[in-house]
């Protein structure tokens, strides 16, 4: 297939196999902070949110949630193809970070401090609108920023070492997210709307500083130029874009083992916080003391699984990683009330393992892949693949908490008790289905289809090359 793309200019080409400077990594990885804690702080805590400070009826929490990410069917292929044609001096990828940093933070602060209108229902329609605002934004922002590794470099093994030091970074956001805002919310009153509204411009604002760092920190990234106007109308662009995409057998493959993942991750995220103080009669200090050690775990697991993978190669550190995740899942029904702290912070150091690995080898393999496309290719779809592939990534954040919404209703679940009133009996049950067992049976799912996957570095002919010269 014939070159649409233009030729990278001199100004902006980088030897292959040239290792990236340390303050490029750090500033692009730093975008990852605002992103996790945007992503985490929406999936770990709107469900909870939505129906016990919000008063809406669990199933319909989750169906609004659910509603509001269909906007990502359309606003992610679109923006993926945009940013792929986009033209600007600043490259074609950092002016959609910069405006969508601004929505992506105002989205967050908009959505905690929604208000309790006239009904169940009013309050359920505001809260779609201010999450289909928070939809657009994240695709805004992370669509591109997502893209951007493949651009900055070609070298196989650098590209996992990018996504180490978002990895980082990620971390150190789910820890705001899901430690440091369950702390504050303790100290606060978590029951009380007007805590989640604190909470809520708080994050807004560290969102702000972090994906403006980012955007900032990015001006001397090495970039491709865009297809900029090729004559074709924008949906057929569109359709060829995609079209392509589609067919790559190694994208199909890694997105399936990633839809099954991040079912298993998603549906744990929104249950986790009902499941701390329900089944496990804790408090969110101690769901705090747990967030603390998935994060140092993290950070100490990430930059040890890049160099492993040097030697065993990514799909048998990604196995790692997954089967960590199954035996960290199915750990959950050994669980009880009053569960020691020991065994959560040993649970919390195990999961580290499996969400570092998960993250940084599905990450570098998406990078190889689009990298691997555009040399057989002669075309960069950088955005065209990470929009198929974030899209999934939301689409099981919006599945997950629909999911227990409806299995909470099922169960009986009382949205006018306090949620940290205990109802035992098939609400424990449906909340140890969330949390334990269905991640155990798509972890297995993941492993099962990862056995397919076939890109690996031998592949790179030209990276190897590249490497020794």
């Amino acid at each position: 297939m014939a070159s649409t793309a233009a030729p990278i200019p001199e100004t902006t080409r980088a030897a292959p196999s040239a290792k990236l400077p340390f303050a490029l990594k750090l500033g692009w990885g730093s975008g990852a902070f605002g992103i996790s804690l945007l992503m985490n702080g929406i999936s770990g805590l709107i469900l909870l949110f939505a129906a016990s400070i919000l008063q809406i009826e669990p199933a319909l929490a989750g169906t609004v949630i659910f509603l509001a990410k269909l906007v990502d069917v359309v606003t992610d292929p679109l923006v993926g193809v945009w940013s792929d044609r986009h033209e600007s001096p600043r490259g074609r990828r950092r002016p959609f970070l910069f405006w969508g940093a601004i929505m992506a933070a105002a989205s967050f602060a908009l959505i905690f401090t929604t208000p309790v209108l006239g009904g169940q229902y009013l309050t359920a329609a505001y809260l779609f609108i201010v999450l289909s605002f928070y939809a657009i934004g994240y695709t805004i922002y992370n669509i591109p920023y997502m893209a951007m590794p493949a651009e900055m470099t070609e070298d196989y093994h650098e590209r996992s070492s990018i996504h180490a030091f978002r990895m980082v970074f990620v971390s150190l956001g789910s820890l705001i997210a899901g430690a440091g805002v369950k702390v504050v919310l303790e100290w606060l009153g978590k029951t009380e709307a007007q805590s989640w509204a604190i909470v809520g411009l708080i994050c807004a604002a560290l969102i702000f500083a972090s994906l403006m760092t980012a955007y900032y920190a990015t001006a001397g990234a090495r970039f491709t130029q865009g297809e900029g106007k090729s004559g074709k109308s924008n949906m057929s662009q569109l359709v060829e874009e995609f079209g392509a995409v589609k067919a790559n057998r190694h994208f199909l493959r890694l997105i399936s083992v990633k839809f099954a993942q991040l079912m298993g991750v998603q549906t744990t995220a929104a249950a986790f916080a009902y499941f701390f103080v329900q089944s496990l009669g804790r408090d969110f200090n101690v769901l705090a003391i747990f967030g603390v050690t998935v994060t140092a775990s993290t950070i100490l697991c990430a930059p040890l699984l890049v160099a492993l993978s040097r030697r065993i190669g990514k799909k048998n550190a990604y196995y790692l990683a997954a089967g960590t995740n199954v035996l960290y899942a199915l750990s959950w029904s050994l669980a009880s009330e009053g569960e020691p702290i020991w065994a959560i912070v040993l649970r919390g150091a195990l999961v580290g393992l499996a969400f570092s690995g998960n993250v940084v080898m599905a990450m570098s393999m998406l990078t190889d892949i689009i990298n691997a496309d555009a040399e057989r290719t002669g075309v960069r779809r950088e955005g065209a693949f990470t929009a198929l592939y974030s899209f999934v990534e939301k689409l099981t954040g919006a599945l997950g908490p629909l999911i227990v919404g409806f299995a909470l209703s099922f169960a009986g679940f009382d949205n006018k008790l306090p949620f940290d009133v205990p109802q035992g009996g098939n609400v424990d049950t449906a909340l140890l289905v969330s949390v334990s067992w269905l991640p155990a049976v798509f972890g297995v799912l993941a492993m099962l289809l990862l056995s397919g996957y076939r890109l690996s570095e031998d592949d790179f002919a030209g990276d190897k090359q590249g490497a020794r010269t």
